[in-house]
């Protein structure tokens, strides 16, 4: 297993810096950093290009910023196991792996375009249907992770890869817990249900994404934001925060399909 990291680019994880022609983990050449990522960033990202393709740097090399972090190890192994359980267009997966010894990594496809939260940050808010568009793209991850048994705590706009053309990819999963067979399932699936209308609301309009902390406060406020013809989203935006709605772990696959509705019936209506 060949390795050869400059110095201070594992220091600083921040740096975009160029790396030189020797800059490998194993059968990838290193471009440069990208950023650090998981929780307190014990992640570090680079650009990679298969040995020998240094031109074609179409990939991301996720190792510990710690090569001697258990946590960060843990991240990547769960990723990694996470991918070869299910397959969907809205998960990215994980194309190589070296995790048994040193230096831990695993690689992904290098995707186009801006997280959620960058594309909102020079767009601004949202159009209706565009938001109901990613979030049923959002929603169609989360069944992808409910159906094979497991939660997604960290599902914000940070987590979520937007395309040019719209394409919406969950970026990572090594967060993910499992749901079991306990009391508490139908509190974790509600709280991911949570999340993706406090999405849909970060998309759409700042001043009710900061209430989506308190569910009673957001759905009093949800029919003040969409009235008249927009109506049927509000009732789906009320029924995704009623906590005696039923929740298991075909609920956001059933969601799924009443957003696909909804953008049909959006799609119907005269300009």
């Amino acid at each position: 297993m060949k390795i050869h990291l400059p110095q201070d680019t594992v220091t600083d994880t921040n740096q975009r810096e160029q790396l030189g022609d020797d800059s490998v983990i194993g059968d990838w050449q290193l471009d440069r950093s990208i950023t650090s990522a998981g929780p307190e960033h014990s992640l570090l990202q680079f650009q990679a290009a298969p040995a020998g393709t240094p031109t074609h740097f179409d990939y991301l090399l996720h190792t510990p910023a710690d090569p001697n972090s258990a946590s960060a190890l843990s991240l990547l192994q769960r990723e990694f196991h996470i991918s070869q359980q299910l397959s969907s267009p809205h998960l990215l997966p994980v194309l190589d792996v070296h995790l048994e010894n040193p230096p831990y990594f695993i690689v992904t496809p290098r995707l186009p375009g801006d997280t959620l939260r960058t594309v909102l940050h020079n767009r601004g808010k949202l159009e209706l249907y565009n938001a109901l568009w990613l979030l049923r793209q959002a929603a169609q991850a989360v069944a992808a992770l409910h159906a094979r048994g497991w939660s997604t705590p960290r599902l914000h706009a940070d987590n979520l890869q937007i395309e040019p053309d719209g394409h919406l990819t969950l970026s990572t999963v090594g967060h993910a817990r499992r749901i079991k067979n306990e009391i508490d399932d139908e509190a974790l699936i509600y709280a991911d249900t949570c999340r993706l209308a406090g999405l849909f609301m970060e998309m759409t309009n700042d001043d009710l994404a900061s209430t989506v902390g308190n569910n009673r406060e957001f759905s009093r406020q949800i029919s003040d934001c969409y009235v008249g013809p927009t109506s049927s989203v509000t009732t789906l935006l009320r029924e995704m925060l009623n906590p005696s709605s039923p929740c298991d772990k075909q609920s956001v696959q059933i969601l799924v399909e009443r957003l696909v509705r909804l953008e049909i019936g959006f799609l119907s209506r005269p300009a």
